[in-house]
């Protein structure tokens, strides 16, 4: 039996437990709750704690439909927060890329949304999680969603690079900085840094990545307030149940 599996079937405690898997954990760029993560982590040999976990989610996405406050997303990104901390390696048990793309739903015809960077910020994570991650960039742009924010256009420019589309990061900086999104001045450094990097690879062509694991998500571009709206409510219902009946 090796060190991990003997610690993992022992009774002992460390409160180490992260030194064991964090292998398996995504980085969150606002750090980690210690306690809630050392408890998920014991969650994948407890029966118990992982029982717990479910409930908890469950009672998460229960809060988001009995909310009956002045901001509706707010419950949402609490769910987002807990479950990115209660479930470190991600994947389809944790029911995140679900969660995202049903918040993002419920908000696309928001006007009070639009410029909320709080919102767009859910939208960048969930495109970070979804091989056609370019689509959903394009439908930001044609329903003016987080465009006011830097962070929209630096998210956007760095999946372009990443698939070698260098013109087409240039032109979106270019456009972000000539729109005065803010804060403008990280985007222009984000510009000045993209260029450095352009210059040692002076003849990058444009290429398709390969299509990876990742979900494929698809919003086409303007959704019309009526019927894709109603499908976008069914498929936001269908979504959340299915989370519940996973429980």
């Amino acid at each position: 039996m090796d060190t991990e599996a003997e610690f993992l079937s022992s009774k002992r405690q460390t409160g180490n437990e992260w030194e064991l898997f964090k292998e398996n954990v995504r980085p969150l760029k606002r750090g980690r709750n210690v306690d809630l993560l050392n408890h998920a982590l014991k969650a994948h040999t407890n029966d118990h704690l992982k029982k717990s976990l479910l409930e908890n989610r469950r009672r998460l996405i229960e809060a988001i439909d009995e909310y009956q406050g002045d901001d509706p997303l707010q419950p949402w990104l609490d769910c987002i927060k807990w479950v990115q901390e209660a479930f470190p390696a991600g994947g389809d048990f944790s029911g995140l890329v679900l969660i995202y793309e049903q918040c993002v739903r419920a908000f696309w015809h928001s006007d009070r949304y639009k410029d909320d960077l709080r919102y767009l910020k859910v939208w960048l994570e969930y495109a970070e999680h979804c091989s056609d991650a370019e689509v959903i960039y394009s439908f930001l742009d044609a329903n003016d969603i987080g465009k006011t924010h830097s962070a929209y256009y630096i998210a956007y420019a760095l999946h372009m690079e990443s698939k070698s589309k260098m013109k087409a990061a240039n032109d979106i900086l270019n456009l972000g900085i000539s729109s005065n999104a803010q804060p403008i001045e990280k985007l222009r450094d984000a510009y000045k840094k993209f260029l450095a990097r352009s210059m040692r690879r002076p003849n990058a062509i444009e290429e398709e990545l390969k299509e990876d694991d990742l979900p494929v998500r698809s919003f086409g571009t303007v959704l019309a307030r009526g019927e894709s709206q109603r499908q976008a409510i069914k498929t936001f219902e269908l979504g959340r149940n299915k989370l519940k009946q996973d429980q």
